[in-house]
């Protein structure tokens, strides 16, 4: 497909970029340079091996491949649509190289997911959902390690920072069902500890919960057997170990059950049942997430209803969840339906 030409073409470039004065190129599908513009035209190998000589030679501002011509102008309004399968254009931008290979490796790791969105997105698309390497301490002791990041829920730009599954999932309101693994949090006598930051959302692992706090305070809980929430925090703080009111909201309905039931609104901690999501700080209110780790006493509350019943999902296959984090400083209205005409060739 063209799109996986695109992905191609970014995975390669990286040699061609650092050899040709940070050439990139953009790439616009199902259109077509005219032709009085070409100072060259020939056969080239790939994709790659045409960006390349337009790269090297004076002029080149363009070029169509597969069949390789280089055009000596860029500007958008050159484009005459066509439907030839052999044409498809490249247009060479003036994009930093830098910010489209930040967080790809060890030496250029970034802040957080967010701030490599941030970087990124204000100058072009921002990067797809996948595995980037962060040293969210920099100038400590710690060494960059890589994070999974969603770029789309809500905007963008989360650190995912714990994923988990269940120990009965089939006896969902059993005491011996709890969410495994559990981060290195201050509850007492649990075991199935992780350190390890998750990788994607079915790796279950947490990172060190000492670290949540250095990517932000806002929270993001997904799960496919319950409703997703985007938390802020208010005298509550989950990265704080602060027990207090949070301000929810559900950013997608995973099930029809309860539509109309309001989020949760307060978060508490207990040292024997973990983190809990409830409606009030009253110790008998209504529960929707409850991420108990225990064998021995409770169960892991997942209910869209806020009733502390067994309302989840049922019959899904890998039942999980998974706590994303980011900071508050931005509102993001990146928009990728309207801006997917262009797809960046990183």
């Amino acid at each position: 497909t063209r799109e996986t030409i695109s992905l191609f073409f970014f995975s390669v470039i990286t040699t061609t970029v650092a050899a040709t004065n940070s050439a990139l190129f953009k790439i616009r599908e199902n259109y077509f340079r005219p032709v009085e513009n070409t100072i060259w035209e020939g056969k080239t190998a790939s994709p790659l091996s045409c960006s390349q000589r337009c790269a090297i030679q004076l002029g080149c501002r363009s070029a169509n491949f597969l069949h390789c011509i280089l055009c000596s102008k860029g500007e958008l309004g050159l484009f005459q649509k066509i439907h030839d399968k052999h044409r498809i254009p490249l247009r060479r931008t003036t994009t930093n190289f830098l910010s489209f290979f930040a967080g790809r490796t060890k030496s250029s790791a970034v802040r957080s997911c967010e701030y490599l969105f941030d970087q990124t997105s204000a100058r072009s698309l921002p990067p797809p959902s996948g595995v980037y390497w962060v040293d969210p301490v920099a100038g400590s002791q710690s060494k960059p390690f890589q994070v999974y990041c969603d770029m789309e829920t809500d905007g963008g730009g989360w650190t995912l920072v714990w994923s988990y599954t269940f120990t009965n999932y089939d006896d969902f309101t059993s005491v011996t069902n709890a969410v495994t693994p559990r981060p290195n949090w201050p509850v007492h006598g649990f075991d199935g500890i992780s350190t390890t930051a998750p990788m994607n959302e079915i790796d279950y692992n947490a990172m060190s919960y000492s670290l949540w706090k250095q990517l932000g305070r806002q929270f993001l809980i997904k799960s496919n057997i319950n409703n997703w929430l985007v938390c802020h925090p208010g005298t509550g703080s989950l990265v704080d170990w602060q027990e207090g009111d949070v301000n929810c909201r559900i950013v997608k309905h995973v099930t029809n059950t309860c539509n109309d039931a309001l989020p949760p609104s307060f978060l508490r901690f207990d040292i024997a049942k973990g983190v809990t999501l409830c409606s009030n700080k009253n110790p008998y209110s209504h529960i929707y997430y409850r991420f108990d780790s225990s064998h021995k006493s409770t169960w892991p509350v997942h209910d869209p209803c806020g009733k502390e019943r067994d309302n989840h999902v049922k019959s899904v296959l890998n039942p999980h969840g998974n706590i994303y984090i980011r900071s508050l400083h931005k509102l993001y209205s990146f928009n990728r339906q309207t801006s997917s005409v262009y797809r960046d060739a990183a």
